[in-house]
């Protein structure tokens, strides 16, 4: 399967979508509805499980509308990974144009910090803290797939932005000269919620023992990944995305490589 067209046509059709939704609304076509923040599909709406973490702490109430709103991204999550980050999430494009602009440009970044999910997790854990405290919707101001969204609809039926994709601009300035992928790194709250549904059989990349002896540890799969993980040194969650890049990388040509996602 050639995973890289794929996925790059998956996300362009997503990024295109974002535009037509609100098109198709302003005429009257509303069975495609939303943001990435919440998306109708005629009557079943669908909800991210970080906005629908952030509203049941600042409402501290279980709704059963939010909760069934969440189940399709969960099931998604625990089934797949974080798909949704490597195959979806418009910030995630974005910012993989600009990684290869500042590898085309060989930008140095600043500081080179080893990928760890640490950070993600006293990120979360304040937002999730102040949403409970003050009611906070912070979640909401910093996601920026959500934030994308939202600023395509306005393009379409206003014709202007909003201050908000400043933060789009800070992330992608921040990843060219500074650290390279810090916001899906080491920041998004979206990523870091989708990260915490995991089970022993969710899909997940693998380096085959059997086939490793044919490995030659080119780093191919390494030096493809723009988190900076190591496959087949392991350890790749809860930060890989399941993009599947270093799968493929790989330049051994067998019937079955050593990396390969399994459930």
């Amino acid at each position: 399967m050639k995973l890289t067209p794929l996925r790059r046509t998956v996300q362009v059709c997503l990024l295109l979508l974002l535009f037509l939704v609100p098109w198709l609304n302003q005429y009257g076509i509303t069975f495609l509805s939303g943001t990435l923040y919440s998306f109708a599909i005629g009557p079943l709406w669908i909800t991210d499980p970080a906005i629908g973490l952030q509203t049941l702490f600042t409402t501290r109430a279980l709704d059963l509308t939010l909760l069934l709103s969440l189940l399709l991204p969960i099931v998604l999550a625990l089934a797949c990974g974080r798909v949704f980050c490597g195959w979806l999430c418009p910030q995630n494009f974005i910012s993989e144009l600009a990684d290869a602009v500042a590898a085309r440009l060989k930008i140095r970044r600043i500081v080179h910090p080893a990928p760890t999910a640490k950070p993600r997790f006293v990120v979360l854990g304040s937002i999730l803290l102040l949403a409970a405290v003050v009611g906070l919707p912070l979640v909401s101001l910093l996601s920026a797939p959500g934030i994308l969204s939202v600023q395509a609809a306005r393009v379409v039926l206003e014709k202007t932005v909003g201050a908000e994709l400043a933060l789009v601009g800070l992330i992608v300035v921040v990843e060219l000269f500074l650290v390279r992928r810090a916001w899906c790194n080491f920041f998004c709250p979206v990523g870091t919620v989708l990260g915490l549904f995991r089970v022993r059989r969710t899909m997940k990349v693998v380096f085959s023992e059997e086939a490793g002896h044919h490995c030659t540890r080119c780093h191919a799969c390494a030096q493809a990944c723009q988190l900076g993980l190591d496959p087949v040194a392991g350890g790749l969650y809860p930060q890989c995305h399941n993009c599947g890049a270093c799968i493929a990388a790989c330049k051994i040509d067998l019937n079955r490589k050593p990396l390969f996602f399994r459930f």
